[in-house]
């Protein structure tokens, strides 16, 4: 059987136990994952949904953001270590750098303007996306470098000197008279470093869906476009599409999605009609707040909902027709949106370009080559192709194991009642055959 025939075949199974379950959720006639043979994630949320109904939706994006950020962190750092091992690997590190360090611009790690905004800000969101402060966190040391113009800020085997003149780093290692070669100075960086912010995966997932940040850091329209082409590209590479291209169409619809999110408020055609949508910075906070630290997959699923449903009060009329549609839509932006940012936080977060701009020095005789994303993107194909097989790995993992768990409390009922029906049937078979035999002795 074919992979689409496979596909059918695993709904219509689950739909035909609608016949003896009275609350397996209705399944949809046709579902666009199961002709499409590349993405493997919307075929899984689809079983998902089939199994469990919209309401698994929520749970799942729960889940990801309890589970999924939290715990995924040391196959990323395996996984991105093995990046790093380049043919170089075993030379000790050059001279230059332990002396001379390596330039880079801000712009050039800093690809969204986050170093900028200060952690204590919270009329920009800058309390929301910096995390805990701590000796691993980088984007909180890049940050005091550039308030500490001119002096040296250390962060695990590595400083950074802010130049305000040129608006660089300039990076040292910071090895302590060590001299380690080059593959382990990079994996103790990555072993000791923080990969994963769920305060800044939250944030930023939300502020894809509302532009609440975007607007309060007054970013142009050019600046929010330019990020939603990375995450457009990302997103492709996620689902099959290793081009690193946008086409001109979706080029039209970022842009469009650029422009409402710098006045923080966004339209979404959720199957029912156009959906304004905003949600306010001190909502943000207190989402973010609510979800911080939290295990409880119920109570985030709950407060993201909650978030949804105050980001549409100015427009109850669609709210209300079809909510269950718009929530399965919503649910589903943000199934694809998170798994597109623990992308982003380890192949184009600020460290991570670091960390790709100090290894091509090492490759270019202390030339960096990193300069506009989009184009680095390509260069760094094979790196972001193995992180994002990684990331599909570790989510549909999670996805099919909640499926299963939903599927056992599905199929529980199911076999009780056969298994009563069988025992049913055979007491029916021994009474008539103790019947018989008493009719024998009788005789």
């Amino acid at each position: 059987m074919s992979r689409t025939g496979n596909k059918r075949d695993v709904l219509n199974k689950i739909k035909a136990l609608d016949s003896t379950s009275t609350k397996l959720p209705k399944q949809p006639d046709s579902m666009p994952s199961v002709n499409n043979s590349k993405e493997a994630l919307p075929f899984l949320i689809d079983t998902l949904k089939a199994v469990a109904g919209v309401g698994a939706l929520k749970l799942l994006v729960g889940g990801m953001l309890t589970k999924v950020v939290t715990e995924s962190e040391p196959k990323l750092k395996t996984s991105l270590k093995k990046q790093f091992t380049q043919s170089n690997s075993n030379d000790q590190l050059p001279n230059s750098f332990k002396t001379s360090g390596v330039d880079v611009p801000v712009k050039n790690i800093d690809t969204t303007g986050k170093l900028k905004v200060s952690p204590t800000d919270s009329s920009s969101g800058g309390n929301l996306i910096y995390g805990t402060p701590s000796d691993n966190n980088f984007d909180y040391k890049a940050h005091d470098s550039i308030r500490l113009s001119g002096q040296p800020v250390a962060c695990n085997n590595m400083s950074s000197t802010y130049n305000s003149s040129t608006d660089g780093f300039n990076f040292k290692p910071n090895i302590n008279g060590g001299n380690p070669n080059i593959g382990k100075f990079f994996d103790d960086y990555i072993d000791k470093s923080q990969l994963l912010n769920s305060n800044e995966i939250v944030s930023n997932t939300m502020d894809s869906m509302f532009g609440t940040m975007a607007k309060s850091q007054n970013k142009t329209v050019e600046q929010i476009f330019n990020e939603l082409l990375v995450e457009k590209m990302l997103e492709q590479l996620l689902n099959g599409d290793d081009s690193f291209e946008v086409s001109d169409a979706d080029k039209n619809l970022l842009l469009d999605q650029a422009k409402q999110m710098s006045n923080g408020v966004l339209s979404y055609n959720m199957g029912c009609g156009e959906m304004p949508s905003s949600l306010s910075m001190d909502s943000l906070s207190n989402l973010v707040s609510s979800i911080s630290g939290s295990t409880d997959a119920f109570t985030v699923g709950n407060a993201i909902e909650n978030a949804l449903d105050e980001s549409t009060t100015n427009t109850p009329e669609v709210s209300q027709e079809n909510k269950e549609t718009i929530k399965d839509n919503y649910f589903q932006k943000l199934i694809n949106k998170i798994t597109v940012k623990l992308l982003q936080a380890v192949t184009t977060a600020p460290q991570v370009r670091m960390l790709m701009a100090i290894s091509s020095s090492f490759l270019n005789n202390g030339q960096v080559s990193i300069s506009d994303v989009k184009e680095d993107m390509k260069k760094w194909r094979v790196m972001i192709k193995c992180m994002a097989k990684e990331i599909l790995i570790i989510v549909s993992e999670f996805i099919f194991a909640l499926t299963i768990s939903y599927l056992m409390k599905l199929l529980t009922p199911v076999i009780k009642r056969v298994v009563k029906e069988q025992i049913t049937q055979f007491v029916r078979i021994i009474k008539s055959f103790s019947g018989r035999m008493g009719n024998a002795v009788s005789t």
